[in-house]
């Protein structure tokens, strides 16, 4: 029973660290569902002891995930995830790469334990996180997870950037991602325009966020957010009005991940 506690909190803080909302859900319903044969008195105990492995599980993790005020960072077993979303984003040595909406960067952080000669450009509009001092902290943090220090095989760029700019150089950028950012976006039409002229024309831009099915109001489901949710067909409708076509999607990361590239003339032929 003990170990069957510890695995059930081990796998639901790996699903909540790492941003997996959709797939944590799914599998408390299922632990519902098997739990419903299970007589009364046993259910109760079963209960309070996965209540308790996981406060503990949390409370002897907390400073791991949050070492300083501007973290959080992941503990090794936690990134691998991170090397996933390298590969689908086809991420190359010598390519240019940027994170929209980067936070303080510890997505970038994870990411760059499995990339060399790579430039990372991190954006965001927020200076109390993402800047040159926190950025330090974070990759020196992750660093200590391969054998080369990142920033030895690895270029890092802060770009702070408006409601309506990111700032980044135009037609520059070979992968754009931008992580649970869109339904926070004031200006969409003006960011996607901004980020047109910053990706390469052959370069690739990549979303991942939740999206609503029907046209209707509903909120993020972090608490400290609230920004509503965008309609999916709304999204697609801003994506082809600013110049962009859908190449490809994923759900292996919780949300959905959507891969666009330039709509050019040339495509139009294809």
């Amino acid at each position: 029973m003990h170990n069957y506690c510890q695995t059930i909190c081990h796998h639901l803080s790996r699903l909540i660290a790492n941003r997996h909302l959709s797939t944590l859900l799914f599998y408390l319903r299922k632990i519902n569902e098997k739990s419903r044969r299970l007589p009364t008195m046993k259910l109760t105990g079963l209960f309070i002891l996965i209540l308790f492995f996981c406060f503990v599980n949390f409370t002897s993790n907390a400073q791991l995930f949050r070492p300083y005020k501007c973290g959080p960072v992941l503990k090794k077993d936690m990134i691998q995830m991170f090397d996933t979303l390298n590969q689908y984003l086809d991420i190359q040595p010598g390519d240019t790469y940027a994170e929209i909406g980067s936070s303080s960067g510890y997505y970038n952080g994870a990411m760059a334990v499995y990339l060399d000669s790579v430039t990372f450009y991190l954006e965001d509009i927020d200076e109390s996180c993402l800047n040159e001092e926190n950025l330090g902290k974070l990759l020196r943090y992750y660093s200590k997870f391969r054998e080369t220090p990142i920033t030895q095989t690895n270029d890092f760029h802060v770009v702070i950037g408006t409601e309506t700019r990111t700032n980044l150089p135009e037609k520059s950028v070979d992968i754009m991602y931008s992580n649970a950012t869109y339904h926070v976006l004031e200006y969409p039409d003006s960011i996607l325009a901004d980020l047109y002229k910053s990706l390469k024309d052959d370069g690739t831009l990549s979303i991942r966020d939740q999206f609503l099915d029907k046209d209707t109001i509903a909120y993020c489901e972090d608490k400290k957010c609230g920004h509503p949710l965008v309609y999916r067909g709304k999204f697609f409708d801003d994506m082809k009005r600013n110049g962009f076509r859908l190449i490809d999607q994923t759900d292996q990361f919780g949300y959905p991940v959507y891969k666009f590239r330039k709509a050019l003339d040339l495509d139009a032929k294809e």
